[in-house]
């Protein structure tokens, strides 16, 4: 179970569920009968619940899709790119019917309230990010209008995403700090009701989704990079400001101590494993034997102990697996010291949403593309370090490892490659934002599922899952709303691409570079 609290708002919310249908489907129809409840019960529930149900919304597909992590289970169908509805269908579900409706009672029932301007800017900024994740999973999604009662079309991804620029910079801008405002305190899972480190996060948001647009709308890229940057608060200057939601203050979770551990369904991928063995000239990543392990009679060994000279992942894509895979493959270290895997005495496990290297990598990649003036080589080394900091590596570690790690050289595609690499890397275990980087630039290189794509995906052989279809429900109940090129199961396919991602790994040279991110 999770705190207290959560299961106290969601005896609330049931009053929700009973309005909509039988299986939570017409997220148009959420309940308004929830007015009255303290915002911060809302906030708590909603800034959870983007992690809520993380191995079917989240292990199951971008982690997988992102190769950080590869299946243990024979038959799991998401590895080889096909859908399960009672997988990844619990993300929608969840959003429209409970979290959107939090978002929405917040602001609602507070929109007089004088003393509760900061409690609603935090809310809007979550929710800004949780809407992100959304149209990035999907594409076009009810946007405009959703939640309030009403059945609405489908809104088209470019509008969605500068209305959620506009959102976030008057949310960012209305923060006051007042020491008179209501705060959030304890039930912020993120800062503690810290609102400086909230602004921050919005503008560092702001960062990335602007970023997105870098191959499809560049002048507005650069607008909302440079607003991003100059907003009031800042992003994010050192590690401190990271933004991780703490799950539950004791036991287990359904996160990936679960996946790796109690349920056993999950090594660490070959693909991100060989890159912590290629990228400088040191022998291995420093980061690697805090992160992995091999699990030996139950217990979390070093490679060495258990009789292996390198830290090995299992390749991804597997409809039948290995019997061998989870002796001879790594998992995550349990006793490696990396705070948001083992926790502390005060809080169990983190979920990331954004780190400081992250902010960092971005920089980076604005200053490459001549957007801002700083420089990128710089930028990008500090990247590195950030994240080398942030896991524990000693410094003397990371500084062989920084020293050993080419500096930026060559075409702007190699470039680019190589900072996209160390952000996919430092990015770990975020699937969700690797997989939106790999879909916008086909960086780094990872593989197709290893026993070929599935032939009941809808994904063409030899290609790549760029989105997550619709839910059954939606097809079933609310099809006159949905894309016309998209709303029957057959064409609502998996390898159509978002708005914002413009480029074709097929189009990749002999070089494994791209020829369409500048």
């Amino acid at each position: 179970m999770k705190t207290a609290y959560k299961t106290l708002i969601l005896l609330f919310l049931i009053i929700g569920a009973l309005s909509c249908s039988e299986d939570f489907g017409d997220m148009n129809t959420p309940s308004d009968a929830v007015t009255e409840v303290n915002p911060s019960y809302f906030f708590s529930n909603m800034v959870q619940g983007v992690f809520d149900n993380y191995q079917r919304n989240h292990n199951l597909y971008p982690d997988f899709y992102s190769q950080y992590w590869a299946n243990t289970v024979s038959g799991f169908e998401s590895p080889r790119y096909e859908y399960v509805d009672g997988w990844i269908g619990n993300l929608w579900r969840e959003f429209y019917t409970d979290h959107l409706t939090e978002s929405l009672a917040i602001s609602g029932q507070n929109a007089d309230n004088e003393f509760a301007v900061d409690q609603i800017a935090l809310s809007e900024i979550w929710i800004c990010y949780f809407w992100s994740r959304m149209t990035d999973t999907y594409g076009d999604i009810p946007y405009f209008g959703a939640g309030k009662g009403d059945a609405v079309t489908y809104d088209n991804q470019k509008d969605i995403y500068y209305d959620l620029f506009d959102r976030i910079d008057a949310a960012v801008k209305s923060i006051t700090g007042d020491t008179q405002q209501q705060n959030y305190d304890m039930f912020d899972h993120v800062y503690k009701g810290d609102v400086a480190k909230w602004q921050k996060f919005g503008n560092s948001l702001r960062l990335r989704l602007a970023m997105r647009l870098s191959n499809i709308d560049p002048a507005k890229a650069q607008a909302e990079i440079n607003a991003a940057l100059n907003g009031p608060g800042g992003v994010f200057t050192s590690n401190d400001d990271v933004a991780k939601v703490r799950m539950w203050d004791s036991g287990w979770y359904d996160y990936l101590h679960q996946m790796a551990w109690n349920w056993d369904n999950i090594r660490a991928s070959k693909t991100f494993t060989d890159y912590l063995y290629n990228q400088s000239s040191v022998d291995e990543d420093p980061r690697t034997p805090i992160w992995f392990a091999y699990k030996v009679d139950g217990a979390s060994v070093t490679k060495e102990e258990a009789g292996y000279t390198t830290y090995e992942g299992l390749e991804n894509g597997y409809n039948t697996v290995p019997a061998n895979s989870k002796d001879e493959h790594c998992t995550i270290n349990l006793e490696g010291g990396y705070i948001d895997f083992v926790g502390s005495d005060e809080d169990a496990m983190f979920c990331p949403v954004m780190f400081y290297s992250e902010v960092l990598f971005l920089k980076a990649e604005a200053a490459l593309r001549g957007w801002i003036s700083d420089d990128a080589n710089t930028l990008y080394k500090a990247g590195v370090q950030a994240s080398m900091d942030y896991v524990g590596v000693e410094s003397a570690d990371a500084q062989a490892y920084l020293d050993g790690l080419p500096d930026l050289t060559g075409s702007n595609e190699t470039q680019l490659k190589q900072i996209i690499t160390q952000k996919w890397l430092a990015n770990f275990p975020n699937g969700v934002e690797a997989w939106a980087d790999f879909r916008r630039t086909d960086y780094p290189d990872i593989t197709l599922p290893i026993e070929g794509v599935s032939g009941n995906s809808s994904v063409a052989q030899d290609t790549w899952v760029k989105r997550i279809r619709y839910p059954d429900n939606e097809h079933e109940q609310n099809q006159s709303n949905m894309p016309a090129s998209m709303n029957t199961t057959q064409t609502d396919r998996m390898d159509i691409k978002v708005w914002w991602d413009v480029a074709d790994t097929k189009t990749k040279g002999n070089d494994g570079l791209m020829n369409s991110n500048f």
